[in-house]
């Protein structure tokens, strides 16, 4: 994928998801789904959090530094681990404070690919980064994610 066709990507995804959101009223993004799944609150925090620590990730990846915590996950254990680490983080806290998280994380993901040149997109960092490409990090907790969690959101509709 290169640097335009990313961008697209992350703002098309962006666009599905916020047109989706926006047919939801504040008491149906806070209401836990009945399976005991996440609430779309609950959601939104986990896809922040992601984009927050990409952010950082590549930061610190495009500074000479090696990537730290949580990446690399190992096993399925250490990522379940993490989003339910992250779930209790965010569990009591406010809608609106977990939905300005969630602006302002898109605003910082959407910054830093913009920014990217695309000789460090297409780069690889084997040993520093897990996911092949700096693009394909950048499109798994962007696009990708968004994409992954639109259908749960959308069963806060009905």
């Amino acid at each position: 994928m290169n640097k335009v066709e990313l961008l697209a990507a992350i703002r098309e995804e962006r666009a599905r998801l916020e047109e989706v959101l926006g047919r939801l009223s504040a008491e149906q993004m806070a209401r836990a789904a009945s399976s005991g799944a996440w609430s779309v609150k609950d959601t939104l925090a986990h896809i922040s959090a992601w984009e927050q620590w990409m952010v950082r990730w590549a930061g610190q990846l495009l500074r000479g530094e090696t990537p730290h915590g949580p990446m690399p996950v190992e096993t399925e254990d250490e990522l379940d681990r993490l989003n339910a680490e992250n779930y209790e983080r965010n569990r009591y806290r406010s809608l609106e404070a977990v939905a300005a998280d969630f602006r302002r994380s898109y605003g910082d993901a959407l910054r830093l690919a913009e920014s990217l040149p695309e000789g460090a997109l297409q780069a690889e960092h084997p040993d520093t980064w897990p996911h092949g490409p700096l693009w394909y990090g950048v499109a798994a907790n962007t696009c990708w994610h968004y994409r992954e969690h639109l259908d749960s959101i959308r069963e806060a509709i009905v």
